[in-house]
């Protein structure tokens, strides 16, 4: 084993670690004593989930193995284990089955078919491994988007609004008219569209992209283009944010109901965009950034990985825990006694 490669091992097979160490969701300084030795006990001891078992099967290294312990990993990267008494065998056994009748090599949108009957289980058994939605190289660029393109796109469409709006009604002189407003009233309606997004995040991730799509393969199909994929692969950094264009024709789409309830909308729609904006760089970062502890990012990375990993119905706010707390579905995380690093 080279001394680069940070090995573990478990059930009789090696794992280098080295490309999840920063991804790990509770955090790299917990790995770090563990590195070269087995980690079987203390995995049991912090409850991971079948996610993490399934998880380090796409770790192994091949040939590689520790005849101290038992057991083994089969060929579709699921644990199997001979001393396990905590974990439903059958659970597993079934789960396996699922995975195996899928082949990643190919476009994986058109084999949803195979475990359409079982989605909602096989959707969140995540996977660390790239994944591939289409057969043509075109449409399969276009669900990639760097972080960066989210604040590109939209931070000058924001500010843009936000300055025509403020001349329209606050900066307008005798011109204004019924439509002028105070510069306080104006920060108003922001602050009430800003508040008005947290309302709309947690209301979109919980009743929308955790929709059940039944047996349907097309609602199966469009809920993992627009959410499930994120659950099966939640470590795939070119698909963490909404990609500016469908982000565009959503926003159009909520903005009509929305002018036709509130005075101002306009203003209130730059003070929605301004949350959205804030939550979509908050997703990415609790996913692939390095929050220390004691910092509301640090917190929310937390929350956020269990919902991923533990709690998939609970835990939607990503940005804020407020409406999981006023819908009763708020989780709270285990107080670890020390800090975690990525």
């Amino acid at each position: 084993m080279a001394s680069s490669e940070f090995a573990v091992s478990y059930a009789g097979n090696t794992y280098d670690l080295r490309s999840f160490l920063r991804d790990h969701p509770g955090g790299r300084n917990t790995l770090e004593k563990f590195r070269g030795k087995p980690v079987a006990r203390v995995m049991k001891l912090y409850g991971h989930s079948y996610s993490a078992y399934h998880m380090l099967g796409d770790l192994r290294v091949q040939g590689a193995g520790d005849g101290n312990l038992t057991g083994a990993v089969s060929a579709n990267g699921r644990i199997i284990t001979k001393d396990e008494a905590d974990k439903d065998q059958e659970e597993i056994a079934f789960l396996e089955e699922l995975e195996s009748r899928l082949d990643w090599s190919k476009p994986l949108l058109s084999q949803l078919q195979l475990v359409a009957p079982h989605y909602g289980r096989w959707v969140n058994s995540a996977v660390y491994r790239k994944c591939r939605l289409f057969a043509s190289p075109v449409l399969e660029s276009l669900t990639f988007t760097p972080w960066y393109i989210v604040p590109m796109f939209w931070l000058p469409i924001i500010v843009g609004l936000g300055v025509l709006q403020f001349r329209d009604h606050v900066y307008c002189g005798d011109s204004c008219e019924e439509s002028g407003i105070s510069g306080l009233e104006f920060a108003g309606h922001l602050v009430f569209g800003f508040f008005l997004w947290t309302l709309l995040e947690y209301s979109l991730h919980r009743w929308v992209f955790h929709h059940d799509p039944g047996a349907s393969v097309t609602l199966i199909q469009i809920h993992f283009l627009i959410h499930g994929m994120h659950h099966k692969v939640p470590f795939d950094g070119l698909r963490q944010v909404f990609p500016p264009i469908p982000a565009l024709l959503l926003a159009s789409m909520l903005y009509l109901p929305a002018s036709m309830l509130f005075v101002h909308p306009l203003i209130k729609l730059t003070g929605a965009l301004s949350g959205y904006l804030v939550y979509d760089m908050i997703h990415y970062y609790v996913h692939h950034g390095a929050p220390r502890d004691g910092t509301y990012l640090y917190a929310m990375k937390r929350y956020h990985s269990n919902h991923h990993f533990q709690n998939h119905d609970k835990a939607f706010g990503i940005s804020s825990k407020l409406w999981d707390h006023i819908f009763k579905t708020f989780v709270q995380v285990k107080n670890l006694g020390f800090s975690l690093q990525w």
